[in-house]
C-alpha cells in the first residue's frame, strides 16, 4: 500500500481508532468519500464492528496495542485519528498480551491524572513512534457545529445573557479538568457535566423538573457545551447527538448553544431539521 497522499485529492492511508457511537461510521463514510485508504480499528466493548467493512476493520482490545501497532507499520499508515465513545479503563483491566507488555510503563504515568492528561499521554504515545495524530475536524470539517442556527429557530434574547454565562463558567472550570457542558436557567447553574457525561446530566435536570424540584421557565434554560481550555480536540472533541437534543427537549430546554468549529454535530442539516421538530434552536456560537 502507498503511504504517500494523493496529489490530486490530498488523500492518504488512514487508520480509524474507533470507539462507540454514531461519530466512528460517519467518519469513515466521509474519509472514503474524500478518497481516503481507511483501516478501522475498533475498540472492543465500545465499537460496533458491523458499522464498519470488514474487509479494511479489525476488533481490538486495548491490550493489544503492540498488534495494532504491528498492523499499521505491515500496511505503511502513519496517519491515524481517534473518534468515538470509550469509557475510561482501569489501568489493571488493560490485560496486555506480550506484544504490549513493553508500553505499559507509558501508560502507567498516563493513568496518573484526569482524562486530558490521559489523552494527551495517548496522543505522545503515537507521535513519539512517528505516527501522525489527526482531529476528526481535519479529516472531515463538515462534522462540526457551523457559525449560526442549524435550524429554523435563533438564540433568544432571554437566553443569550445564560449563554454567556454558561461559556464563562465553562472556562473558568477548565483547569479542573470537569465537564463541557452545563445547564443555565433563570440567570443560575443549575447543572454540571461530570463524569455522567452530557445526556445524563441532562437526563438528571429533567428528573428534578418532572419531580416539581426544579422550575424552568418557557423560553428559558439553554444547554452550553465547549471545550475546556487547552483541550486536544484531535482526540476529546466534544460532541452532541440526537438523543442530546431529545433529552433537552424533556428536560424543558429552549436549546443548545456550541462553541462552533470546537463541537461536533456530525449532519448538521439533518440535526438542524430535528431541532426545528422538537421546538429548539441548536445554534454554534463564534
Amino acid at each position: 500500500m502507498s503511504t504517500g497522499s494523493d496529489a490530486a485529492t490530498g488523500a492518504f492511508p488512514l487508520a480509524i481508532i474507533a470507539g462507540g457511537g454514531e461519530y466512528p461510521p460517519h467518519l469513515a463514510r466521509l474519509a472514503a468519500a474524500r478518497g481516503h485508504q481507511l483501516y478501522i480499528a475498533a475498540i472492543d466493548g465500545a465499537a460496533n464492528p458491523s458499522d464498519f467493512d470488514p474487509e479494511s476493520s479489525r476488533v481490538y482490545r486495548l491490550g493489544q496495542l503492540g498488534r495494532l501497532l504491528d498492523e499499521l507499520k505491515r500496511r505503511g499508515i502513519v496517519d491515524i485519528v481517534m473518534i468515538g465513545a470509550l469509557p475510561r479503563p482501569s489501568f489493571g483491566s488493560l490485560m496486555p498480551e506480550p506484544s504490549t507488555l513493553k508500553y505499559l510503563p507509558h501508560f502507567a504515568r498516563a493513568f496518573r491524572g484526569g482524562d486530558d492528561h490521559l489523552l494527551k499521554g495517548v496522543v505522545q504515545f503515537f507521535e513519539g513512534r512517528g505516527f501522525r495524530v489527526h482531529g476528526p475536524a481535519e479529516i472531515a470539517p463538515g462534522l462540526t457545529a457551523p457559525l449560526g442556527p442549524l435550524g429554523r429557530r435563533s438564540v433568544s434574547a432571554v437566553a443569550r445573557d445564560g449563554i454567556e454565562h454558561g461559556f464563562s463558567l465553562l472556562a473558568a472550570l477548565s483547569p479542573f479538568d470537569v465537564g463541557q457542558a452545563a445547564i443555565v436557567a433563570d440567570h443560575r447553574v443549575v447543572a454540571i457535566e461530570a463524569a455522567e457525561g452530557t445526556d445524563a446530566m441532562i437526563r438528571r435536570v429533567a428528573e428534578l423538573v418532572g419531580a416539581g424540584r426544579l422550575k424552568i421557565d418557557k423560553g428559558d434554560g439553554v444547554l452550553v457545551k465547549a471545550p475546556k481550555e487547552g483541550q486536544d480536540l484531535r482526540v476529546d472533541m466534544p460532541a452532541i447527538g440526537p438523543e442530546t437534543l431529545r433529552n433537552a427537549a424533556k428536560a424543558g430546554l429552549s436549546g443548545i448553544a456550541l462553541r462552533a468549529g470546537n463541537v461536533l454535530v456530525g449532519d448538521s442539516v439533518r440535526l438542524g431539521a430535528l431541532a426545528d421538530e422538537l421546538g429548539l434552536f441548536v445554534e454554534g456560537v463564534a
